[in-house]
């Protein structure tokens, strides 16, 4: 009965939702008209069950919700702009236990000056962090797993104040270079402390250089592109830069049903002095709100 339930209001959602997504979203029109946004909520689940399989196969499960927000607000002596990445996701494999496979909370806010229509000088704000606890596994001598926390909510967490020129040739396009001061929070993990001193540093305000380079571009009502190169170079030299930079195709399958493959690169040189990479391929529910 409890599965039929769900069978039930997901068929219902779909049937409530996908009008509105036929029309470009659920609050398509509910903005002013200097306001732009493009908002996508998202829910996937996959789950395999076996007992008494002779085939290969693991139990295991997995759930990510996601929510990526653009929204901006346009006038004659500024334009206001704010992007929201909200990703929370864990796997669960019988004999391995629970892991997190995703864990992001992203918010920047910028306000652009209209010194003339492609070049305007830049204030912003940006935060990052995580939801839930980081673990590094290990085993014991006795073969047993070793869970040792390694990251938290708010620690570490990231706050950038920002200021500089951008260069907007059109909506698709977009560079920005400038002064950012970059402060490192992290209470118990140590991700801000200077391990030549003695003291243990809880903040650490790193002033620099910093880029931001954005594209997308809509191959159709359906298939869209989307890349996002993010660098920071603090003034104690070059060596320390770190960047990021993300890219994500989506093709809109159904009104509710969307695929995403996504490629991430980022360096941070405090955290690994190696490239980190992460791909993936994402198929499930999707929400559009605007």
């Amino acid at each position: 009965m409890k599965m039929k339930s769900i069978i039930k209001a997901c068929a219902f959602a779909c049937a409530f939702v996908a009008p509105a997504m036929a029309e470009g979203g659920m609050f398509e029109g509910a903005l002013p008209e200097n306001w732009t946004a493009d908002v996508v909520a998202a829910v996937r689940y996959n789950w395999y069950n076996f007992s008494n399989w002779q085939k290969d196969g693991t139990s295991n499960y997995t759930w990510l919700v996601t929510y990526d927000a653009d929204v901006q607000g346009k006038w004659k002596v500024a334009n206001w702009r704010n992007l929201i990445d909200i990703d929370l996701g864990q796997t669960w494999t019988k004999g391995v236990g629970k892991r997190k496979s995703n864990d992001r909370l992203f918010w920047e806010s910028m306000l652009d000056f209209n010194m003339t229509e492609v070049l305007k000088p830049y204030i912003g704000n940006r935060f990052e962090t995580q939801f839930m606890k980081g673990y590094e596994y290990s085993e014991d001598e006795d073969g047993n797993e070793v869970r040792t926390a390694i990251s938290s909510f708010m620690d570490p967490a990231y706050e950038t104040q920002l200021a500089g020129l951008a260069y907007v040739p059109n909506e698709n396009f977009s560079q920005r270079i400038g002064f950012a001061n970059r402060m490192t929070i992290s209470n118990g993990y140590g991700y801000a402390d200077d391990k030549d001193t003695e003291k243990f540093e809880k903040f650490r305000d790193e002033p620099g250089l910093e880029s931001i380079t954005e594209a997308k571009y809509a191959f159709s009502d359906i298939v869209s592109f989307k890349t996002r190169l993010w660098a920071f170079c603090n003034f104690e030299g070059v060596e320390k830069i770190d960047g990021l930079w993300e890219n994500l195709l989506s093709v809109m399958i159904a009104p509710l049903v969307e695929l995403q493959l996504g490629f991430d690169m980022a360096y941070d040189w405090d955290l690994d002095e190696d490239t980190q990479y992460k791909s993936m391929v994402l198929f499930g529910l999707t929400w559009r709100w605007f």
